[in-house]
């Protein structure tokens, strides 16, 4: 018998990371219903973040986050006005292209300010056994600051007037023009909150790849986040997050399983798994567990 207490602990932990990952992806679509295809390349650029601040300040990854979200914050305002903005008239392949071309950019401008070479580091504070699985204290404190971000999120959209703002603006962009919300505005902030939310979980990441930071690590990430965001509903932050859980369960249950089966791959099975999990749900529910 397998005992797959610590399989599914380790998937709540690796899961909240996913989640958080996923919910820049998914807030960004939701309101600008623009896909961030370079939605990759700023997992990577928070992870760097994290290394960086480590190795050089010897800042933890839970500080560092702060300047994961002030960073990333910076690059979607940039990227809402250089990018978005100018190309939104031209229409949706156009941003996507654009975007595309984007992600690859800054892949290759990280290789050429840090080296191809894969790097990483340990933050090693200790660990606790639960049935037996020892769980590192890092990772438990990063799967638990990606929940508070995820509920922060919440708050802001149901408790403030910026969050009012921005659900009238998903709800009719040109009604919530004529009632005096300044749409541009909530698109600017919100780009650059997507972003924020998505180089924070790149730092987070760093947690569970102590070797593995590099300038092409983004595209599975990518596409990890597509699977969780349509599992979730392309439009819920908080459904993004749950789903991420999910997946996180998917995979790290699934990985003992396969094994105890015989298959050479059990990884690329449980991978195979979320997929065909994918496909269900864009064939019996495409919007997926949430619909806001």
């Amino acid at each position: 018998m397998i005992d797959l207490i610590p399989y599914f602990l380790n998937g709540l932990i690796v899961g909240s990371i996913y989640g958080l990952i996923t919910i820049g992806l998914s807030f960004i679509f939701g309101i600008l219903k623009v896909i961030n295809v370079a939605h990759g390349s700023f997992v990577m650029l928070g992870a760097y973040i994290a290394y960086f601040f480590f190795v050089l300040w010897a800042y933890p990854p839970l500080v560092s986050i702060f300047a994961g979200l002030a960073i990333g914050a910076l690059a979607g305002f940039a990227l809402y006005h250089a990018v978005i903005r100018p190309l939104r008239k031209a229409g949706e392949m156009h941003i996507l292209v654009a975007l595309f071309a984007l992600g690859s950019l800054m892949a290759e401008l990280a290789r050429i300010a840090w080296g191809p070479n894969v790097v990483g580091f340990t933050w090693n504070i200790g660990s606790i056994s639960v049935s037996g699985y020892v769980v590192q204290l890092s990772q438990l404190l990063g799967a638990i600051a990606a929940l508070i971000i995820a509920l922060a999120l919440q708050l802001i959209l149901y408790r403030t007037s910026f969050g009012r703002a921005v659900r009238a603006v998903v709800q009719d962009p040109v009604g919530a023009q004529i009632v005096g919300i300044n749409v541009e505005r909530v698109f600017a902030i919100s780009t650059a909150m997507g972003i924020a939310l998505t180089t924070a979980g790149g730092v987070l990441l760093t947690l569970f790849i102590p070797v593995g930071i590099n300038p092409y690590m983004g595209d599975p990430y990518t596409l990890m986040a597509f699977v969780i965001a349509v599992m979730g509903g392309l439009e819920s932050t908080m459904g993004a997050y749950v789903a991420g859980l999910i997946f996180g369960e998917i995979l790290s249950l699934g990985y003992p399983l396969f094994r105890a089966l015989g298959f050479a791959a059990p990884y690329q099975m449980s991978l195979f798994v979320g997929f065909v999990i994918l496909v269900l749900f864009l064939l019996f529910r495409p919007s997926g567990l949430f619909r806001i």
